[in-house]
C-alpha cells in the first residue's frame, strides 16, 4: 500500500499541509498588509481549508430523549469508576511535539508539515485530528476508547476562559460505525444543545460527490456539569454527541456556527473593490493594525454624490471572534448596499453607510471565541479604549465621532451571535423620552423579518454594560438608536421557520430586512413609523393597567441572558433544573414539522 499516494491518505486534506507553487506564487503578488498573523506561538498551517457553496436544506432541531441527561451522567460516572480501563491515548495536540512522527520526514509524504498522527495502515482506526488552521480551535484529543474521544478546547489567548468557539476536523473515518466526542472544558452553565441545537459538519466526500457543504448531524447530545474543578471556582461543562459517518476514510469538518475567517474576509473585500458594478459605489480603507499586526479595514458606502446633507450610519460586526454569523450578516448587507436594487439606490443617495467588517481580527485568526489578544473582552472597552491594547475599538470610536462631526449620526449597530436565546432580537437604550422612539427602528425590524422577535429584545441598562458599545456610544454622542443585533446560534421558536436550525439563507434574509427597515425609519411620509408609534402608544396604555414589577421582572431576565455570568450552580440543582428543561424542552420539540417551510416565488 502506497501511503504516499494522492489516491490515499486515509481521507487526510493533504492540501492544507503544503503550498502548491500556483499558492507561493499568488502569496507572492498579495499585499504584505494583508497577509494573515496570529501573533502568538501558534504557528499556522500552509493552508486553511476551502469549503463549496452550497445553499443548505433547512434542518429542524432534533428532539431530546427524556433520559439523555441520566444516560449522560451515566456514562460519565463508568469513565470514572473504570478509569485504569480507558485507552487515555492522546493522538493530537496543537501546541505540544508529536510523539509519532518525531523522526519523520515531512517531504517523504510531499507535504510541508505533518498531521500530528499519522496510522501506518488500513486496520488503523484511530482518527486524524486536526485543528492548525485559521480559527481552529481544539486543543487536544485523547482517544479513551475505540471510537469515543475526549477533546479539550483551547481557551481565548492570555485567558484561563471562553472555551465555546470549537472548529476542528478528523479523517480516517469508517462507515456506519458510532463515534462518540465529548467536549469536556465548557464554560457555560446552559445551553443551546439542550434545546435542538445539533453541530455542523462538513465533508469532504459528501462536498465530492454529492455537492452537499455545511450540514447538522448528531444525536444523543447533551451539555452538562462534569465533575472537572475549575481553578478559580465551579465545575466544568461537558457538550456530548454521538455521529455516524456516511463514507470510509472521509475528512470531517465539525464547527459551532459556519466559519469565516479573516482570509475569507480579504478575498471578499478584494472581490468588491474589483468588481466592475460595484466598485463605484464602495471605498477601501485602513482603520488601522491590530496587536498582531493584521490589518483592519472598514467601508464607506454611498453614491458620494453631495455628500453632506446625507445622514450617517455606522455598522460593525464580530467583535467577538466566535459568533461567526456576525460575518455572514455583515456581508450580505454589503451586498445589499452595493448592489443594484432599486432599495439599494434609495439607501445610497439618502446614506453614508461606514462599515467595519471585523473589530476582532487577531481574535478570529487564533480562533478565540470572546476577547482579542489581550486577553480582554473589546465590548467592554467603549468608554475609555487604549490606543494599544484596544486599537479597533480606539479607531472605531474616532470614525464614530468623526461621523457625527460630519453628519446627522443617525443609526449605529453593532452585530453579535447569541449563545443562550433563540430567534434574531435587538438590545437598546431606554433614555428618557415618554415617546420611546428607541423602540420604533426594532419594531420596523420585527415587521420585516420573519424571525426577528421584539418579545426578545431588551432596552435596559445594566452597569456590568456600560463598557459595550451600544450603551457607552448611545451616552456619549446621544444616538437614540444604537443597538446590538442579536442572533441565535440555534434558530427561531415560533413563526415559519420555528425549530429549524439558521442557515445562510436566513442569515441572508435578516441582512435585507435590516436595510429595508432603514428606508422604512426614514422615508419622508413616516408611513410606517407613525404605524409603529400607535402601537407603542397603545401598549404603553396597556402596560400601565400591569404589575410593574412582574413587567421589569420579565424584561430583566431577558436581558440576563444577554452576556450570562459564568457561575457555576451546585451540582444537585443544576442537575435537577436540566432534568426539568429537557423535560420541557422535549414536549415543546414535539412539534417539530416533518418538511422544511417552503419558500415563497422568487425568495
Amino acid at each position: 500500500m502506497d501511503l504516499n499516494s494522492d489516491e490515499f491518505f486515509f481521507g487526510i486534506n493533504k492540501s492544507l499541509y503544503f503550498k502548491t507553487e500556483e499558492q507561493k506564487n499568488e502569496i507572492k503578488k498579495m499585499d504584505p498588509e494583508y497577509i494573515t498573523r496570529t501573533g502568538t506561538d501558534f504557528v499556522l498551517l500552509p493552508n486553511s481549508p476551502e469549503f463549496i457553496n452550497h445553499n443548505e436544506p433547512f434542518e429542524p432541531m432534533y428532539i431530546p430523549k427524556q433520559t439523555i441527561l441520566e444516560e449522560s451522567l451515566r456514562r460519565e460516572i463508568e469513565r470514572i469508576c473504570f478509569a485504569d480501563t480507558l485507552l487515555n491515548k492522546v493522538v493530537f495536540d496543537c501546541a505540544d511535539p508529536s510523539p509519532f512522527n518525531k523522526d519523520s520526514d515531512p517531504s517523504v509524504y510531499g507535504l510541508e508539515v505533518l498531521p500530528y498522527y499519522i496510522p501506518q495502515t488500513k486496520e488503523d482506526s484511530t482518527l486524524v485530528f486536526e485543528s492548525r488552521f485559521e480559527s481552529g480551535n481544539l486543543r487536544r484529543a485523547i482517544q479513551i476508547c475505540d471510537y469515543e474521544y475526549n477533546l479539550i478546547l483551547k481557551p481565548d489567548y492570555y485567558t484561563t476562559m471562553n472555551t465555546q468557539w470549537f472548529y476542528f476536523s478528523l479523517s480516517n473515518t469508517r462507515k456506519d460505525v458510532e463515534y462518540r466526542f465529548n467536549i469536556i472544558n465548557m464554560m457555560k452553565p446552559d445551553s443551546l444543545y439542550n434545546s435542538g441545537m445539533k453541530p455542523l459538519m462538513y465533508s469532504d466526500l459528501g462536498a465530492k460527490h454529492k455537492k452537499i457543504g455545511w450540514f447538522r448531524d448528531g444525536h444523543e447530545i447533551c451539555y452538562y456539569q462534569n465533575n472537572m474543578k475549575r481553578k478559580n471556582g465551579g465545575f466544568y461543562y461537558t457538550l456530548t454527541f454521538a455521529v455516524k459517518f456516511q463514507y470510509d476514510f472521509d475528512c470531517i469538518y465539525i464547527a459551532h456556527c459556519y466559519p469565516y475567517t479573516y482570509t475569507h474576509l480579504c478575498r471578499y473585500l478584494k472581490q468588491l473593490e474589483c468588481d466592475p458594478s460595484k466598485k463605484n459605489r464602495v471605498k477601501r480603507k485602513q482603520l488601522c493594525q491590530t496587536i498582531a499586526g493584521n490589518t483592519c479595514d472598514f467601508l464607506i458606502i454611498g453614491d458620494f454624490n453631495n455628500g453632506k446633507e446625507k445622514k450617517g450610519i455606522v455598522i460593525t460586526s464580530r467583535v467577538h471572534p466566535g459568533e461567526t454569523m456576525a460575518s455572514y450578516v455583515m456581508e450580505y448587507m454589503i451586498d445589499f448596499l452595493t448592489g443594484n436594487t432599486h432599495e439599494a439606490r434609495i439607501l445610497r443617495e439618502n446614506f453614508i453607510f461606514k462599515i467595519v467588517p471585523m473589530l476582532n481580527i487577531d481574535g478570529v485568526v487564533n480562533g478565540n471565541y470572546r476577547c482579542n489578544l489581550a486577553g480582554v473582552d473589546l465590548n467592554r472597552q467603549w468608554i475609555d479604549p487604549n490606543k494599544k491594547q484596544h486599537p479597533t475599538i480606539y479607531h472605531t470610536k474616532q470614525l464614530v465621532k468623526k461621523t457625527k462631526e460630519e453628519r446627522d449620526l443617525v443609526l449605529f449597530c453593532d452585530i453579535h451571535g447569541h449563545s443562550r436565546k433563540k430567534n434574531i432580537f435587538m438590545y437598546g437604550c431606554q433614555g428618557k423620552d415618554p415617546n420611546r422612539k428607541e423602540l420604533v427602528f426594532p419594531m420596523l425590524n420585527r415587521n420585516n423579518c420573519s424571525v426577528f422577535s421584539f418579545k426578545d429584545c431588551c432596552f435596559l441598562l445594566q452597569k456590568d454594560r456600560e463598557g459595550s458599545a451600544r450603551i457607552a456610544l448611545w451616552r456619549e454622542l446621544s444616538i437614540i438608536n444604537c443597538f446590538t443585533l442579536e442572533m441565535s446560534f440555534c434558530g427561531a421558536d415560533f413563526g415559519k421557520y420555528e425549530y429549524f436550525h439558521f442557515n445562510l439563507d436566513i442569515y441572508k434574509e435578516i441582512a435585507q430586512s435590516f436595510c429595508l427597515s432603514i428606508i422604512d425609519c426614514y422615508e419622508p411620509e413616516q408611513i410606517k413609523v407613525k404605524q409603529v408609534m400607535e402601537e407603542i402608544e397603545q401598549n404603553s396604555l396597556k402596560n400601565q393597567q400591569k404589575d410593574d414589577k412582574n413587567n421589569s421582572g420579565d424584561e430583566g431576565s431577558d436581558y440576563s441572558n444577554d452576556d450570562p455570568k459564568d457561575q457555576a450552580m451546585p451540582q444537585q440543582i443544576q442537575l435537577q433544573q436540566n432534568d426539568q428543561q429537557l423535560g420541557s424542552q422535549t414536549k415543546k420539540l414535539k412539534k417539530i414539522p416533518l418538511l422544511p417551510p417552503k419558500k415563497k416565488k422568487g425568495q
